[in-house]
């Protein structure tokens, strides 16, 4: 892993270029905990500005009605969010569009024309006061709507009440869909029949759409590992060695049936699904029918190995770069000559996925739009969550009914009408001073240790020291002294959390996880203590 870029993590070329990104954040909240993003106040803008981008995805946004102010009006740019109907704080899919200046030769390429929630066309937008179903009315639904292959609208609805996905058509005749595909981690016979239904009406939806004449964008978390070279632990269940075979050309070339198997895989029916999608599928009966093309892997070719985009947080596989591919831009075939540029940014943290963008390039196709004076799809977040008057003086309002002032007693009354009065004039200083940057003083510890004076410094300092000698001196006492590993390393010891053996002490490589065959990695040893 290279270090995190601090600045902008700019395009080759500017002006003709339109980049596409993804992100599953894994929580849009806790994403602005890490570097760079803990510098940016919360400021989607200049997240999007680091990543230079014009069409972003997040998945897993994990936010509420109560904080879609914050994500829902980002200066210049469109917001379309998608949340869950029931589940709170899970889930969640958001799409920003960026709203280029008018004498920009791609402004009229970015022109939103509509905007849709959910992939069935059955959710609902309130249109003059009615909920409008989108699939009801051609100036607000996108359309293909026929042969999802499923017919009861219950289900349907199911299927969009998690809040997956988001539907943008552009001025292009171009439709971007951002997704998070269902991913059954709970390996149940309910949750993949879920996720089987799920992939199937989007990628009918999908072909509709191509079938329509549009082209398509298809991003996100597609939850699919599309190839065998995708996935670390597989390779590794395969005894593939990557040192001996260190491209992915020479994988497939000499493990082809195995990495036929992993497509075709009965047990795993989706990654079969998802490569009849593709153009550039290994198996050319497969392809033969395939309609989009994987950005990533056409720019950056079949022989880049180990191209993750999620590792496991809990074994830590991270580090020694052993995880899978699942995070996806898939376009239109016809589009893949104006792929420009597309990469994954695995140096960027935030979250157990990384980035990927898509450069694409338009200038040739802006010059042949028209500008169009379309409104603003009700499904913006301005409009769907009534964010256009939202401000703060109107939250204190809200507030001020729920929560009336108490009582105050007869006795008590003169000693009292200061405090009361103090109360609200702190209360109108709050308000008053709200929008004002103040400085908040932290103590200066270093200042304090000086302060101290000379002694009182070293006399803490000695007492840290001793008490983690001594720490370490207990820990030998009651687990012995930590035995080295097959890199002769000195073990680290771990705590069971197994049924089998919970609470139970062992020792462990201290290297994380990985390929077998990585010095890096994890020998492999294991001895309870």
């Amino acid at each position: 892993m290279t270090n995190i870029p601090d600045k902008t993590i700019k395009r080759k070329a500017k002006n003709d270029l339109i980049r596409f990104l993804t992100f599953n954040v894994n929580g849009i909240r806790t994403f602005f905990h890490y570097h760079p993003f803990s510098q940016m106040k919360s400021s989607l803008k200049d997240v999007f500005d680091y990543f230079d981008s014009d069409i972003i995805s997040f998945q897993e946004l994990k936010t509420d009605t109560l904080a879609i102010s914050k994500w829902g009006k980002v200066d210049g740019f469109y917001s379309f969010i998608s949340i869950p109907k029931v589940k709170k704080g899970y889930s969640g899919v958001g799409c920003w569009i960026r709203i280029l200046p008018e004498d920009h030769p791609c402004h009229n390429t970015l022109k939103v024309v509509k905007a849709e929630e959910g992939i069935t066309g059955l959710l609902t937008v309130k249109v003059n006061g009615q909920q409008i179903r989108y699939r009801d009315d051609v100036n607000l639904g996108l359309g293909g709507y026929d042969d999802l292959g499923i017919t009861d609208e219950q289900l349907l609805l199911d299927l969009d009440s998690e809040g997956r996905c988001v539907m943008i058509e552009l001025a292009y005749n171009m439709i971007v869909i951002c997704v998070y595909s269902p991913a059954n981690s709970g390996l149940t016979d309910e949750g993949e029949v879920f996720r089987m239904t799920f992939i199937k009406v989007l990628f009918n939806r999908i072909r509709n759409f191509t079938k329509m004449g549009k082209n398509v964008a298809f991003m996100g978390d597609i939850n699919i590992c599309r190839d065998l070279i995708d996935s670390a632990d597989c390779l590794n269940l395969a005894n593939i060695n990557l040192q001996e075979y260190n491209t992915g050309t020479m994988v497939e070339s000499k493990y082809y049936s195995d990495a036929v198997k992993f497509i075709l895989n009965p047990d795993t029916p989706h990654r079969k699904l998802l490569n009849m999608l593709l153009s550039d599928s290994i198996i050319p009966e497969l392809a033969d029918d395939g309609i989009l093309v994987d950005s990533t892997r056409y720019i950056q070719g079949r022989d880049r190995l180990k191209m993750y985009t999620v590792w496991n947080t809990l074994k830590n596989t991270r580090p020694s770069n052993y995880g899978s591919r699942i995070d996806l831009i898939l376009l239109t075939d016809v589009l893949k000559y104006n792929i420009k540029d597309a990469n994954i940014l695995a140096e960027v943290m935030g979250s157990d996925h990384c980035p990927v963008y898509a450069d694409l390039s338009f200038e040739s196709i802006s010059t042949e739009i028209k500008p169009s004076s379309s409104k603003i799809p009700k499904f913006e977040a301005r409009y769907k969550f009534n964010l256009m008057n939202y401000d703060v003086l109107s939250m204190f309002a809200k507030r001020s009914k729920t929560a009336p002032l108490p009582r105050i007693s007869n006795s008590s009354s003169a000693s009292t009408s200061n405090t009361v009065k103090y109360g609200m004039a702190k209360k109108e200083k709050s308000i008053d001073t709200f929008f004002k940057i103040t400085k908040t003083q932290r103590p200066n510890r270093t200042l304090s240790t000086r302060n101290a004076g000379p002694d009182k410094g070293i006399s803490l300092r000695t007492t840290r020291i001793s008490s983690s000698q001594s720490d370490a001196k207990s820990l030998k006492d009651i687990f012995g002294s930590p035995p080295l590993c097959r890199h002769g390393d000195v073990c680290i010891l771990k705590t069971s959390k197994t049924s089998d053996n919970p609470g139970k002490k062992f020792w462990t490589c201290h290297k994380s996880r990985g390929d077998p065959n990585d010095p890096d990695s994890s020998c492999g040893f294991f001895k309870w203590v």
